[in-house]
């Protein structure tokens, strides 16, 4: 797909001289991958890391980087979410080598930085710096200091940055070969360590003087890019990254890139552009770009389906962390992130988010449930359960982090609370998947830092496989505090790099799979009802069943147990039948032969004509 981008950039490199070094400092875990030089520390203070640096073509450069002035280590709190314009990908962006003025942990680093050694005397050296720290409120302004024939000065605030980088333009080593680069606190910083952040940095060699905005025209797809579901008559945002282009036409194939017909031209400096999507029904749809006779297209093919009205309805209730408080920006809050996720992947996606900072659990019971005496807090019926329920969703995540401790509300009273919130979905069949609770400081409060703990274990316990764990690795060894690289400054609520593992630990629990599933079952068990060939009875089941079906052809068939979350636990009956009635005896046990725990499953009946469902209930 990138061929020719790639044979462009290299001619333009050669017209014009011009070769572009990317540098990512930070630890390996977040390397960055292809041809960008990893400047990675693995010990305190360290010093002597040395790397021969390569092109972003993959050629030798020539150029060594040697750190001979110690930062003090890695943070890993840099943005996740980098503009897209910038020529710095999330994985160089959101850690970075650090130091400070003042000492932190016992150690200072008024400086720190590298020398460039190997470097042309012919040639002129341009410096586009980035440093980003998120998650803070105060300035964390970094000088950076490049010397060679002469010095230059620069700064820029590391703080909550995504989008600001800082050049030094056009410096010419020294005789030797040589270029030095400081990092060290800017005049602005308050930081009261005087922190200074250095994240990434791309070097641009030439010929000739360097102009920005002059640089050779970069193109790249960022969405789609293969795997995604679109609905007919949906609105999507093409998405794209760009540099020194004006216009670029978006183009779709239905046919796996064979053929192009051409959609939108829209300006490259807004980076996306609404699509409806038309009305034309493949497996095999792709987009591309083209601006300044460069091209780019979806690495695989998306498909485009009918819009049949179905919707995979995901409800959001909780306090300010799934509100979003915390983050440098909202799109790096969890419930943000996982909404820009799913309905790009999926447009029958939809993710309504009540959350609103401050909650605890009672301000979520159902609407008319009576407050105790003592609970000056009210029910929110615009963001309770209630509402939820009205939304008529397919699953409902629960996210409330702290305010329930910190207002000293005994765990007893929390699973209670918990108890009437998730009765009506329960009723329903509608999953319930709640979060525990998180790290917060409580200072001297040992009360409520107790219960806070104890809720931990006891949302754990109670919710089983539907907890969704936001206590691993966020905290200080004894619970009572964020630990630093994933607070948001005020010891309460988390910042972007803890949102993204919120983000990660939500997604590896499944929750839209699962969603999606019963949204489909469901449709699907809608026409099961109306043709009436397909029972189980009785239903409630207590140890024995009877499950009927009708053929009205020859056919293959599978009858299967799912749980609730999608989960297959048996296939109770596989065979080839001929046409006609039939019925199999089922003891209500699983593939192990176990007794069924009481609860709500799923029957799915598969022919080579149709899928059918029922649900049931074993005592």
């Amino acid at each position: 797909m990138k061929f020719l981008k790639i044979l462009l950039l290299l001619f333009s490199a050669i017209l014009y001289g011009q070769e572009f070094t990317y540098i990512d400092f930070g630890n390996a875990s977040t390397a960055t991958p292809g041809n960008w030089n990893n400047v990675i520390a693995t010990s305190l203070n360290q010093e002597g890391i040395s790397v021969n640096l390569i092109t972003n073509s993959g050629a030798a450069t020539g150029i060594n980087l040697l750190i001979d002035d110690s930062f003090d280590l890695v943070n890993t709190a840099g943005t996740t979410s980098p503009n897209a314009a910038l020529p710095f990908p999330a994985s160089s962006t959101r850690d970075s080598f650090f130091g400070e003025a003042v000492a932190f942990n016992g150690n200072i680093n008024a400086t720190g930085g590298f020398t460039l050694s190997g470097l042309d005397v012919n040639k002129f050296y341009t410096f586009n710096i980035f440093s980003s720290r998120t998650g803070v409120s105060d300035n964390r302004e970094t000088q950076f200091t490049v010397t060679g024939v002469s010095t230059e000065v620069t700064a820029l605030n590391a703080s909550n940055n995504t989008s600001l980088t800082t050049y030094v333009m056009n410096m010419k080593p020294d005789a030797a070969g040589k270029i030095t680069f400081k990092a060290e606190k800017g005049p602005n910083n308050n930081n009261s360590n005087g922190f200074y952040y250095l994240n990434a940095l791309e070097l641009i060699s030439t010929t000739t003087p360097y102009v920005i905005g002059g640089g050779t025209p970069e193109l790249n797809l960022v969405y789609p890019n293969g795997g995604h579901i679109w609905e007919v008559g949906k609105t999507v945002k093409v998405q794209w990254a760009s540099a020194n282009i004006t216009n670029l036409d978006v183009a779709l194939s239905t046919d796996g890139g064979s053929t192009w017909t051409s959609v939108a031209t829209a300006p490259a400096n807004q980076q996306s552009y609404n699509l409806v999507v038309p009305n034309s029904v493949t497996s095999t749809a792709k987009i591309k770009i083209t601006g300044e006779t460069l091209t780019d297209q979806s690495d695989a093919n998306f498909s485009i389906i009918p819009n049949d009205n179905k919707i995979f309805k995901i409800v959001v209730l909780g306090s300010s962390t799934a509100a979003g408080t915390g983050p440098s920006s909202p799109e790096n809050a969890w419930v943000n992130k996982y909404t820009k996720y799913l309905t790009e992947m999926d447009t029958r996606y939809s993710i309504t988010n009540l959350a609103l900072g401050g909650f605890a659990t009672y301000n979520i019971l159902p609407t008319g449930t009576p407050i105790p005496s003592g609970v000056t807090r009210t029910i929110d019926t615009e963001r309770n359960i209630t509402k939820a329920m009205g939304l008529n969703p397919g699953g409902i995540i629960i996210n409330m982090p702290s305010n329930d401790a910190a207002s000293g509300y005994p765990v007893a009273d929390q699973l209670q609370n918990y108890d009437l919130i998730t009765a009506s979905p329960a009723a329903q069949n509608i999953p319930v998947w709640v979060t525990t609770p998180q790290p917060r400081g409580f200072g001297t409060n040992t009360t409520n830092l107790a219960i806070q703990l104890d809720m931990v274990t006891a949302t754990n316990t109670k919710f089983g496989t539907k907890t969704v764990d936001f206590w691993t690795g966020f905290g200080v060894a004894d619970g009572n505090g964020i630990l630093p690289q994933y607070n948001a400054g005020d010891n309460i609520h988390m910042n972007d790099a803890a949102h993204q593992i919120l983000f990660d630990r939500i997604i590896g629990k499944g929750i839209h799979l699962i969603v999606k599933d019963n949204a489909l079952l469901a449709t699907n068990e809608s026409v099961v009802k109306e043709s009436n060939d397909f029972s189980v009875y009785p239903n409630p089941i207590n140890n024995q069943a009877t499950i009927q079906f009708n053929l009205k052809n020859n056919s293959n068939v599978s009858v299967e147990l799912y749980n609730m979350e999608g989960q297959n636990l048996k296939t109770i009956f596989s065979k080839s039948n001929i046409s006609g009635k039939h019925h199999i005896d089922w003891n209500a046990t699983s593939s192990k032969g176990q007794k069924l725990q009481p609860g709500v499953y799923l029957i799915v009946l598969k022919t080579d004509q149709k899928l059918q469902t029922k649900k049931v209930i074993i005592k």
